[in-house]
Order: C-alpha cells, then structure tokens, then sequence
C-alpha cells in the first residue's frame, strides 16, 4: 500500500459527517464523566502513568497474538481432522476476547484527549475492532453450543473477525505513526550539554511558570524564594504550553489534559501523560539563571 492509499484513506474516513458528529458527542460524553467527574482516577489508571507507559498498546498485542494462535489452531484442526483442539481454540480465542475489552476501554480513555482528525480516525478504529471482537465473541458461543468441536460453522465468524480485526490494527498504525497520537512529545530533545545563560534571576516573576527558547530548546523556569526549577516546557502527552499551567506546591499541571509533573525532577505525578519532561540543572552566576540539560534525570514512578 502507498502514501497516496493511506491518504486518501484517512480523507474518506474524516469527511463522513455523521462518524464525525456521533464521534465529537462521544468524546464530550466520556470527558464529562472521566475527565470533570468522580471518575477520573479510572481514567488516570487506564492511561498507563503509573505505568509510565501507556496501556492501551500493551493490550493490543495480547488478542492480536491468541486469535492468531486461534486461526492456527483451527487450520490444524480443520485441515487434519484434529477435532480435540476444540477447547484449545476456545481458550485462545476467549483470553484474546477479555484481552480485546480491555484494550477497547484503555483505548477509549487515550481517544479522549485527540484532536479531531485523530477523534474520527480513532473512533473508527475502536468500531471495527468492536466488530471483530463480536466476531469472535459469536465464534467462541458456536464452539461452545457444538461442545468444542470444530467445524467450518464456528472458523467463519473467526476468520472474518480476524480479517476485520487485521483492518482496525491498520488504522491504529496510522493513528501512531502517520499521526502520532500517544508519542512523547519530548522524544527528541537535547541539550544544552553546557551551561547557557537564560534570564535574569530578578528577572523571573516568583512562583510563575515563564517559558524560554534555549539553544532551540523549550525549557519551563520556575523561581520559589532562591530554588529555581527547570524542565521541559511542553507537555510529553500532547504537546501543550506548560506555561499556561497552573502550580500546585512542586507541581506543574497541564492546561489541556490536566496531567501533573515535578518541577523537581519532571516525573509525572497525575496522567494521562506517561513521559516524564526533560529536566535541567540550574545554576545562578552574576545575576543571571543558568540552564543546562541534567546529566542525571532522576524518575520518580507517579503515584
């Protein structure tokens, strides 16, 4: 498949008004109940922070690689008359369908945040892998009412949900790596691996987030009485002003997806966001703050 496939693609999906519509209401739902609401540690936790990498990819491999196992076992059986490997496939195709629900869930908290090519994208995505998951969700009741014996009646529900399960793998690669959703928007930072003058210290308000451009470098300073703090200046989730943050204590909060990280260390302490930020060493000579990338970032897991 080529770029032209790919993009047109992805054009053909996003210009369908009604998946964008019923798309944009979903997300309003769902950020009202995990985002504002009570339920907003279960979003956090399905994030993947604690984890300091997000869950939703993790998930995916495990029904990606049972229901490949599933089709395997079912060509042997098939094929060759095998007829005990009846309760082998159910096992493999029921952990791959506990495993697909949970993905779907962790899926839905990541698709929260996305902006609205990746919302519609994204929403299709969960959609067809939903309807590969039915597949073998019906597959796996027709071995059942067949007391585990293999037959064509219950491979074809299996075979068409791992077909339709192979397209919404697809699109989650497009999501990735076509649109970057979920990379760490610091991946590729560095430096300065010397110590550069930035600001003047009496220059920098107290307690307020100011953000500079040092040697091409965005870099968040923060001046507490004589402690001055200094990490990364863009959200590793996606990507916002930290600037615009509030302060908590030590701690920055994302204006857009409310994550929170230590101005001390740049670890995460609140998700969605499972990157820390780059952090800088800090140094104060003639007046002025000095900033250089730390040669040690010390990662504190968020609680």
């Amino acid at each position: 498949m080529d770029r032209d496939f790919s993009e047109a693609l992805d054009a053909a999906i996003t210009r369908v008004g009604v998946i964008r519509a019923f798309a944009k209401g979903l997300q309003r739902a769902l950020n009202a109940i995990f985002l504002e609401g009570p339920l907003r540690p279960l979003k956090n936790f399905a994030s993947g922070a604690w984890l300091e990498h997000p869950l939703h990819p993790l998930l995916t491999d495990v029904p990606v690689g049972a229901w490949t196992v599933t089709l395997l076992l079912y060509i042997v059986a098939l094929l060759f008359g095998v007829t005990q490997l009846g309760f082998a496939i159910a096992l493999a195709m029921g952990l791959g369908i506990l495993a697909a629900l949970a993905a779907i869930a962790t899926g839905f908290m990541d698709w929260m945040d996305v902006d609205p090519t990746e919302l519609i994208i994204g929403f299709v995505h969960a959609t067809v892998n939903i309807i590969g998951t039915l597949c073998f969700t019906i597959a796996w009741f027709l071995l059942y009412s067949a007391q585990w014996q293999v037959s064509m009646t219950n491979f074809i529900p299996a075979l068409l949900g791992y077909l339709i399960m192979s397209v919404g793998a697809y699109l989650g690669g497009t999501l990735v790596f076509r649109l970057g959703v979920m990379i760490n928007r610091n991946a590729y930072r560095s430096g300065p691996k010397e110590f550069t003058p930035v600001v003047g210290f009496e220059e920098l308000a107290e307690n307020k987030p100011q953000r500079f451009n040092v040697k091409g470098q965005p870099v968040l300073l923060v001046r507490r009485g004589q402690q001055v703090y200094a990490i990364g200046a863009v959200c590793s989730h996606y990507g916002a002003p930290l600037e615009q943050g509030a302060i908590h204590d030590t701690l920055i909060e994302c204006p857009w997806h409310y994550s929170r990280f230590s101005l001390e260390d740049g670890s995460v302490k609140r998700g969605p966001s499972t990157a820390p930020l780059p952090l800088y060493e800090t140094d104060v000579k003639d007046g002025k703050i000095w900033v250089r990338a730390s040669r040690v970032a010390q990662i504190v897991p968020p609680h």
